[in-house]
């Protein structure tokens, strides 16, 4: 088995930073600085903490920036808004020395009550800011025990807090902005610390970033001062062939939901092909535990071994997307490669099926005591690339007696019915530079999509990981739960998310953090 040590693993960016890639233009002798790019993602919720999935994350980055700094390339952890920090020997106190010459857009001056008041209002959320929360877990208290200093607690180790501050998750913002409702924030109406600012939003049709003049305050990493595009906007087109056709015909500047074969078939001499891995869990079908069928461990079981990966890929996505071969992707901190345990076995999940009871009915569909093996995916609506694989997901499962249904939801009743449980299988993937993603995700006390019950032993090995300090300790933990989750059926892993992206190969010096800071065209 091979792990993913903690000291040199590989972060790559989410879905945001791929879109930095993009930018097309047919005329290079004019000077551009501005990039138009068409993505499938809509905003629906801008506010860095009440963004629950990444739907909005694209347009959110380059607005907010974070305490810490998480380097794409290296994974290390560097300075952003906090000049230094430290914990105690437990991990239950960390703080942070901040810069003092950052303000966020509305003139503001960052300082760490400010800080302060985006973690204590963030906590107040409760479920409308779950991921934030998750990242929040066993919060006491902050204190501002110096205006450039703050200093948090938390009621059980946490090792991976100075990780969670680099996300825009626990981002600050300005205080002004909790003067408004949720929904409000929600719409745009706050302001960040990062290089652009908000100009207009339109969930489903455009969202405009303008240049911040004064910013100076980026990474060491970055070219200094301001960034250097003046404006970004992007055009929410959803479907692949429609961003394709606005691609080649240079109305955009890139796109970042086509797929791999319309990627293959533009001119390499006038585009850039990239793809960007994301490193957390991968794209997943989590199941219900608690409901109907999947109550039944061997049925969960069963559905990992009739899953052909390699058959989902060839057909629904293309050779460039790596299967899954675990629940975390093979660039995360603690990753280990579970590939023997998720082997496409047909015959073997039959196997599995018979000895618990479930047998083939007269309409091919397996049932046990009256109940037929008849289950439901749920998934966002929008997502208009991956509904090709559900539905040959769909096919394999048939063959082997198991029916499934797909349930596509509108973005806004995802989260409410992911919340209530009200689902059977939700498929998603959940991006994060470090393992603790797995306690965020399959925890009773934080997002808990399998819907464990408190005294679940996996909780244990989860809270544990969240305070080993010890990265080989930790690393050891990791692996046991990655085990766990796989042996007891808790997830059905399907490929490795990264963002398909195509761009003008005139543009240069873009990041792969997500921030825009130093994307630019060559003159």
């Amino acid at each position: 088995m091979k792990y993913v040590a903690f000291a040199s693993s590989i972060f790559t960016a989410s879905l945001l930073a791929t879109l930095a890639t993009g930018c097309a233009s047919d005329d290079s002798s004019v000077e551009k600085d501005s990039l138009l790019i068409a993505t499938a993602n809509t905003a629906d919720c801008v506010d860095p903490a009440q963004n629950l999935t990444a739907n909005s994350s694209p347009f959110v980055r380059p607005l907010v920036d974070s305490l810490v700094y998480q380097n794409p390339v290296d994974g290390s952890l560097n300075p952003w808004l906090a000049q230094s920090w430290s914990s105690n020997d437990t991990a239950t106190e960390f703080s942070f020395v901040l810069r003092t010459d950052v303000t966020f857009s509305d003139g503001t001056p960052l300082d760490a009550a400010a800080v302060k008041q985006t973690w204590d209002e963030i906590v107040g959320l409760g479920a409308q800011a779950a991921t934030a929360n998750s990242l929040l877990s066993g919060y006491i208290e902050s204190t501002v025990t110096a205006p450039d200093t703050i200093t948090t607690r938390f009621s059980s180790p946490k090792s991976s807090f100075v990780q969670a501050a680099s996300t825009t998750s626990l981002a600050p913002i300005s205080p002004v902005a909790w003067t408004v409702s949720p929904q409000e924030r929600c719409a745009g109406k706050f302001t960040g610390t990062g290089p652009f600012t908000l100009e207009t939003i339109q969930s489903k049709e455009r969202v405009t970033l303008v240049r911040r003049a004064d910013y100076h305050w980026g990474p060491d990493s970055w070219t200094p001062g301001p960034a250097a595009l003046s404006r970004i906007e992007f055009d929410l087109i959803k479907e692949p062939g429609v961003q394709f056709d606005a691609l080649s015909s240079g109305t955009v500047d890139a796109a970042t939901g086509i797929s791999q074969r319309q990627i293959d078939s533009l001119a390499p001499n006038a585009f850039t092909r990239t793809r960007i891995q994301s490193p957390g869990i991968v794209y997943t079908a989590v199941p219900n535990t608690t409901r109907g069928p999947l109550v039944d461990e061997a049925v969960r079981r069963a559905l990992n071994a009739t899953t052909d990966r390699e058959q989902l890929i060839s057909l629904a996505l293309g050779s460039a997307t790596p299967p899954a071969t675990s629940i975390l992707a093979a660039n995360t901190p603690g990753y280990l490669d579970s590939s023997g345990d998720l082997t496409f076995d047909r015959d073997g999940a039959a196997v599995l099926l018979d000895q618990a009871g479930w047998s083939i009915g007269p309409d091919g569909v397996r049932a046990k005591d009256g109940q037929r093996l008849s289950i439901a995916v749920t998934y966002p609506s929008v997502d208009l690339i991956n509904g090709p694989l559900l539905e040959l997901l769909q096919q394999q499962w048939a063959q082997v007696g198991i029916e499934l249904s797909l349930r596509a939801l509108p973005i806004a009743e995802l989260s409410p019915t992911q919340d209530a449980g009200d689902y059977d299988l939700l498929v998603f993937n959940q991006g994060r530079g470090d393992p603790d993603v797995l306690r965020t995700v399959f925890a009773a006390s934080a997002k808990n999509r399998a819907r464990l019950n408190t005294d679940d032993p996996l909780n244990a090995d989860l809270d544990l990981q969240a305070g080993q300090s010890d990265p080989a300790a930790r690393t050891v933990t990791v692996g046991a739960i990655e085990r766990t989750i796989l042996a007891r059926g808790l997830a059905i892993p399907l490929y490795e998310t990264g963002v398909q992206v195509a761009s003008d190969s005139q543009l240069t010096g873009y990041s792969v953090d997500g921030s825009f800071h130093d994307t630019r065209w060559n003159s």
